[in-house]
This record gives C-alpha cells, structure tokens and sequence, in this order.
C-alpha cells in the first residue's frame, strides 16, 4: 500500500472533489490522535471543504486550518487538521457529584478489563444534555470484546479522548473513529493491532527489521535513562474544619531486580470524603502510576520502511508488535507500531515508522 487518492467532503459529508495534492503528509499514531497536512493548487480550493476521506486508509480527517500561501508566480492552499479521534476531546469527563447535567452517571470509577472501561466511559460522556441543551458526539458504540488488563479508572476531570487513551494503553491497545462512506456514520471501537513477533503464539507471518536484513534506512535508536523514575511516594493534603492531615502511598513500579528511583507527587487532587479507605488506597496508587509516566525509560526507535520489503497495510499495519533487529547495538527487541509517517511529494512516497518502549530481548 504506498499512494492514495484524497477527496473533500463538505459539513454534510457530501463529496466535494476529488484532491490533486502537490504534498501530502498522513500522519497516523496509535495511543493520540492523527494529523495531515494536504498542499494543493490554489485552483482546487472550495470553501465548502471540511473533511478529508480516503478509502485507502481508516482515518477520516477534519480540517481545521486553511492556509493560503503566495510564492512568486505559484499559489496554493494548505489544509491541516486532525484524524475524527481527537474529536472525543470535545467532551469532559467531569468528577461524581451535584451537577445540572441531566444524564450524568451516578458511578465515580469503572474497574474490570481496560476495554470495557473505556466502553463504559465513552458511552457515558459521548452526550451530555442539561433540561435545556444537548451536546451530542454523533458517533455510535462498537461492543466490548473484553480484552486487556484489570483496570480501575477515576472521574477526574480529563478529556474523554485522553482518558480512553490513557485506559487502553497499558494493555497495547487504542482507540479509533471509523467512518462508513456509504452509511455515513462515525463508529467508536476499542482495538488492538497484531502480534507479528518472531515465533508469536497466534500464528501471524513475522515481521523482523533489521539493519542485517537491509529492510530499513536511515535508523535512529536512543537510550536514555537519564530522567526515568519508578516508584512513586504520592500525599493527598486535605482540610476538613480548619484542619489540615496528610494521607501518603508508596508506589513501586519497578521491574523485577530494577534499583527504585523514586518520585515525591503532592499534587493528589481527590477528595478523601468521598473513598472508602481501600477504594482511596486503589485511586491514589492510580494517581501515582500516571505520575509516573511522565518519567519513563526512553528508548525511541525511528526508520524509514524500504519500498521494496514489507507491504505497509498488508503484511504490517499502525499497532502492530513487531521484532527489531539492530546488531550495531547489540540490540534485540519487541516494539508496537505506534507512528507512521507518510508523505507523497512530487510523485514519490516515503514512510517514517515510530515504536513505542521496546521490550528488550537482548543488550
């Protein structure tokens, strides 16, 4: 799968055009939401243009910045914007209490497998209405499939976007808006991409980059220990009648035989009133762990895909868990898919792969 063809819709998802692009960059991301970026002649332009549809790709793009641009004699426009994912962020997921909003759920957290609580959480703030107004995602609910980790997750006044995000990345799983052309519709579902590691339990054909191979360019590998932390100590400051108490927890999550680097968070926003002491316990150990992801161990792994090796989309796709070989480092690993980056610029494609934290097999 390498070029694609682009058409515009206009507000009501009618065609437009079909779109001749000069330069075309299609960034797709597995745990945020996608952008692109589409530079045409400034004869193409309609002002009736609103989103960006192929058939070629999942994504279905909202334009949200007009560029008009005037170089000598040549003139274009570019359109930018985001992937229909980032839309869930026009909703918030507000904390459990007094409240005018009319369908408001009664319940503080959702616990069970990651998948159903992001089900649970976006089927409760994908509408929100007062007794006079109505806000309304317009996107319909897939079924949860059950998948993922033990999760338990608060209402703590995030982004609904963010918070799925953030439920469904520890299990290597996202989320994704996919738009029905002939329906026209908008649909949620949680997924997951493929394991294609070598020798993977599910009988997938493996996927092995490698430098030994010659199936990559221009690889970029950084490791970098330099900020990472593992263990959290997190206090919650309350004051109940002019008094003021300390509630802390220690948090470890440190693999095992892993020296503790520790974190100190005093920024616990929840109220003690509202928790039983365990179920205080199991939200300020989540606080901590979300702390603790602003300190990870960063090893980023970066390439460009080779035309002639792997068929992006067929043999490969964004989620994926693949196996990394870079012998120059003695390096062997697992790592998902979680960037790909395309442009199309005067006939030509190139595609730069982004992996998220490898497992490492060998160092």
């Amino acid at each position: 799968m390498k070029g694609f063809n682009t058409i515009a819709l206009d507000k009501n998802y009618q065609i437009v055009s079909l779109i001749r692009s000069t330069n075309l960059q299609w960034s797709r991301k597995f745990h945020e939401a996608g952008t692109f970026s589409i530079q045409i002649p400034i004869e193409q332009y309609n002002s009736s243009m609103r989103y960006i549809y192929t058939k070629d790709r999942p994504e279905l793009g909202k334009i949200t910045q007009i560029n008009y641009v005037r170089q000598q004699q040549y003139k274009y426009i570019q359109l930018s914007g985001y992937f229909m994912e980032k839309t869930l962020d026009r909703h918030v997921i507000f904390q459990n209490g007094a409240s005018n909003v009319t369908n408001a759920p009664s319940w503080s957290f959702q616990s069970g497998k990651a998948e159903d609580v992001a089900y649970a959480f976006f089927n409760a703030f994908k509408t929100l209405t007062t007794a006079s107004a109505s806000s309304d995602l317009n996107i319909i609910s897939g079924i949860s499939l059950g998948r993922g980790k033990d999760s338990v997750h608060y209402r703590n006044g995030e982004l609904l976007g963010w918070k799925i995000y953030d439920i469904l990345k520890p299990s290597g799983m996202s989320y994704r808006v996919l738009y029905d052309f002939v329906e026209s519709n908008k649909k949620f579902e949680v997924w997951s991409g493929s394991d294609r590691t070598e020798n993977n339990a599910d009988g997938n054909n493996p996927i092995i980059f490698s430098t030994k191979y010659g199936n990559i360019k221009n690889p970029n590998i950084l490791i970098d220990d330099t900020e990472y932390k593992n263990a959290c100590l997190n206090t919650n400051e309350q004051t109940d009648n002019d008094v003021t108490t300390y509630v802390s927890r220690a948090t470890f999550n440190a693999a095992s035989g892993d020296d503790e680097y520790w974190f100190l968070s005093n920024s616990s926003t929840l109220n003690r009133n509202e928790y039983t002491s365990s179920d205080l316990a199991v939200a300020m150990d989540n606080e901590a762990l979300n702390a603790l992801t602003g300190y990870p161990k960063i090893i980023n792994v970066e390439f460009d895909a080779m035309e002639s090796s792997y068929e992006y989309g067929t043999d490969f796709d964004l989620g994926d868990l693949c196996s990394i070989e870079i012998p120059e480092m003695d390096l062997s690993a697992q790592a998902r898919l979680i960037g790909c980056y395309e442009v199309m610029k005067s006939g030509q494609w190139s595609m730069t792969m982004e992996f998220g934290t490898p497992i490492i097999l060998k160092r």
